[in-house]
């Protein structure tokens, strides 16, 4: 009797909507979003417009993780193996829920990776096994890969502004900046998941897409990718900004062609923490011998 293929379970913190996620044979576990003491699961009861609407009118919505039995419904789902993605276990509960959820769960077996990663590069991770796991690949060798696409991911954004991101207190040392920088973009390195550092202050957004196309090609370029983007994998996440996402993903394919290069949009839940106007891109390179 053939084996079991290994079902990929991630929460909706990545970059893929249901309909990609279906055609992946990805099972998207939701965080929730409260909005005026209503619940909504993120994604599949509240689009991403939605959402940006009102925080454009100043409504902030709450997020919270996917629950225990959230978790649990998704590994019990079907029988047969499961590889469980995380973001960051210093950033969110969701590593720990998960594993909690994995010691409980009538099937399996389970194998949880934090990946300290969220948006893009979670999408990235995802992607990556997703693919071996439909060739057949092994609970295994699928931990192993996630693993070491996780260690190689670089991930920066340009935010509209950084009231967002400091008000969720995801990310504490940007607090100071949005109290003292005014009518700039700031760029974010984001640092294994945990914590950011500011790697540009930009005048607009034409500037912004500029410099973060440098930072893309030094980063695969430290990472060995080919002059004309061999090896290298980037996504360029949006949230409710797709013609500034355009513009570095068209800059990028012109640059770097050979490059595997895609659009993606982050999701309500992740949203909410970094505000409308945002456009980042997520990096690894896999060495030739991969």
């Amino acid at each position: 009797m053939a084996e079991r293929r290994v079902r990929i379970v991630v929460a909706t913190s990545t970059c893929l909507d249901l309909e990609q996620a279906r055609e992946l044979g990805v099972t998207l576990v939701p965080l929730r979003i409260s909005v005026d003491g209503h619940d909504y699961r993120d994604i599949y009861d509240i689009t991403p417009a939605e959402v940006y609407q009102l925080l454009r009118r100043k409504i902030i919505p709450t997020t919270a993780s996917p629950s225990l039995g959230d978790y649990l419904q998704a590994f019990d789902a079907e029988p047969g193996p499961v590889l469980c993605l995380t973001v960051g276990s210093q950033i969110s509960a969701m590593d720990q829920v998960a594993r909690l959820a994995a010691e409980s769960a009538k099937n399996g077996p389970i194998e949880v990776v934090e990946t300290g990663t969220a948006a893009g590069g979670l999408r990235l991770v995802t992607l990556a096994v997703a693919k071996q796991a439909a060739e057949g690949a092994p609970l295994e060798e699928l931990a192993r890969r996630a693993r070491a696409v996780s260690s190689r991911i670089q991930m920066i954004g340009m935010l509209e502004t950084l009231e967002f991101l400091a008000r969720s207190g995801r990310i504490p040392e940007v607090t100071h900046w949005a109290n003292s920088v005014l009518r700039v973009r700031p760029i974010i390195r984001y640092l294994g998941g945990r914590s950011g550092s500011l790697a540009a202050l930009v005048r607009s957004p034409a500037k912004g897409i500029a410099e973060m196309h440098r930072i893309v090609r030094e980063d695969a370029a430290k990472q060995g990718a080919g002059p004309c983007g061999e090896g290298l994998v980037c996504t360029v996440f949006h949230g409710d900004a797709l013609e500034l996402a355009r513009q570095l993903h068209d800059r990028l394919h012109r640059d770097l062609p050979r490059a595997d290069l895609s659009i993606s949009e982050m999701t309500p839940a992740m949203g909410v923490h970094v505000g409308p106007g945002m456009v980042g891109e997520a990096l690894y390179v896999d060495p030739p011998d991969s």
